[in-house]
């Protein structure tokens, strides 16, 4: 099991090399929107609008719009935070940390399981400038 700080219960970020070999998906883009969940278990949507790709093939939202250039868009799925009876969040929990409008470098991979896209770990989401 992986050492965990004392205080967040993170376990410790990955080095810009490891996020970058571990990616299959790594983007610099636009968060369009944000699509909350109806439920308490599916995973919200962010909508990310391609801008570069620095490594990998994206699975486009529409890939014939995406060939033309247009509708450039993939959807990650985001994570949900784990919380206790109270409300708080628990030791550990992360989540994306996507917000519309925001400019992004993250770091992806393809969760087969359900079928899209996932943040690759914790601190694999950088601000950009605009």
């Amino acid at each position: 099991m992986l050492p965990r700080d004392e205080v967040t219960g993170l376990p410790p970020a990955l080095s810009q090399d490891e996020l970058f070999e571990l990616a299959e998906l790594v983007v610099k883009g636009r968060i369009r929107k944000i699509l909350w969940a109806k439920d308490k278990t599916s995973p919200h949507l962010a909508r990310l609008e391609v801008e570069k790709i620095v490594k990998g093939e994206p699975q486009y939202r529409f890939p014939h719009m995406a060939k033309l250039g247009f509708s450039k868009i993939v959807e990650v799925k985001m994570r949900r935070i784990k919380r206790d009876h109270a409300g708080r969040k628990k030791p550990g929990e992360w989540s994306d940390g996507y917000r519309a409008g925001d400019r992004v470098m993250t770091h992806l991979f393809w969760d087969a399981e359900s079928g899209g896209y996932r943040t690759l770990w914790w601190n694999a989401v950088w601000q950009t400038p605009n």
